[in-house]
């Protein structure tokens, strides 16, 4: 069984004596020295809103977390902090990063914009007008998102709840050859899924 004095442990191994009298009482009255399970304070992030939680990110994972604090409060009936939701995520692994740029444009795409320009570098482009509807996000990706694989994530084209651009730009080629660029019009949408 070993040595049961406590002065004696204390002794050889600096152990204070108040920690060795605790743990061969213990020993003594439970055989073993595992920690008793189930003290402590409970999470309170239970199954149900953690599963509530997954499925928020899945659904959406540039949710943020301020919009996860309101999403458990209308559902699940959980007031939490967005400090309490972050902790839980990084338990869960997820990671809030920024994606990965992709290039605009893959090497195909560029091939044949200089074929196209080629085969009509000759037409008569005095009366020809130009219009375009696209969607642009300028400067940097500023977008945040969940994962668990952040070093994969790559920036999607397609966001959910973002704003989009749309506009008419006429481009006017006058007998001289001077180009004069006129926008008629800009809107910007922001759509909520």
């Amino acid at each position: 069984m070993g040595v049961r004095s406590a002065r004696k442990i204390h002794r050889d191994t600096k152990i204070p004596l108040s920690t060795i009298s605790y743990q061969l009482k213990k020993l003594r009255t439970q055989g073993s020295l595992q920690h008793r399970q189930g003290n402590g304070r409970k999470r309170k992030i239970d199954a149900k809103c953690a599963r509530a939680l997954g499925q928020f990110i899945r659904r959406n994972s540039e949710v943020t977390l301020h919009e996860l604090t309101e999403k458990l409060q209308n559902q699940c009936k959980l007031t939490v902090s967005t400090s309490t939701i972050s902790h839980h995520l990084n338990r869960l692994e997820y990671v809030n990063c920024l994606p990965l740029n992709t290039p605009m444009l893959t090497e195909e795409h560029k091939e044949r914009r200089v074929e196209w320009a080629k085969e009509h570098l000759n037409d008569d482009w005095k009366a020809t007008i130009f219009t375009d509807e696209s969607s642009f996000q300028l400067f940097r990706n500023t977008i945040r998102r969940w994962s668990k694989c952040a070093a994969e994530e790559k920036k999607e084209s397609r966001r959910i709840g973002k704003k989009f651009m749309f506009g008419v730009l006429l481009v006017i080629v006058d007998e001289s050859g001077f180009i004069r660029f006129k926008i008629l019009w800009i809107v910007i949408i922001t759509l909520k899924y």
